[in-house]
């Protein structure tokens, strides 16, 4: 679940920086909120879930077996901080909320090559970014 969050976030910011180098940058004040949480989110998600510990959690990764200790020493390195987490998914929440906005907001979308794709890469990407931040999270409780 990180890496394909990971692959997402990676394209949703480069997705967004050919959109506005493409298009340009709106000179409305909420267009251009969201173009910033465009950009700073999924690079904020990309930190967050590269310190949230392994992206690729496969046991051909993970030939050597570890102790508990070990593995209890590594979670304590690799964790971040809940505050941060938790900052992680309320950016996440609000991205979708606004680009669902932005959507709705900018009806009826012109017939362009690759919108549909981008509104899949910008729908998807703050939901996996969540899961895969809180995966571990749900998994332990």
């Amino acid at each position: 679940m990180k890496l394909l969050a990971f692959i997402s976030n990676v394209a949703l910011f480069g997705f967004t920086c050919l959109v506005l180098m493409t298009d340009g940058m709106s000179r409305e004040a909420v267009y251009i909120v969201l173009a910033l949480l465009l950009l700073l989110v999924p690079v904020f998600n990309l930190f967050v879930i590269w310190r949230n510990g392994p992206i690729l959690e496969w046991p051909v990764f993970n030939r050597k077996k570890k102790t508990s200790e070990e593995k209890s020493n590594a979670d304590r390195s690799s964790s971040i901080r809940p505050a941060l987490k938790t900052a992680t998914v309320i950016c996440n929440v609000l991205l979708f909320g606004s680009c669902v906005w932005a959507f709705a907001d900018q009806y009826p979308h012109p017939r362009e090559n690759g919108f549909v794709a981008y509104l899949l890469v910008v729908g998807l990407t703050p939901i996996l970014s969540i899961v895969a931040i809180l995966y571990r999270r749900i998994i332990r409780e």
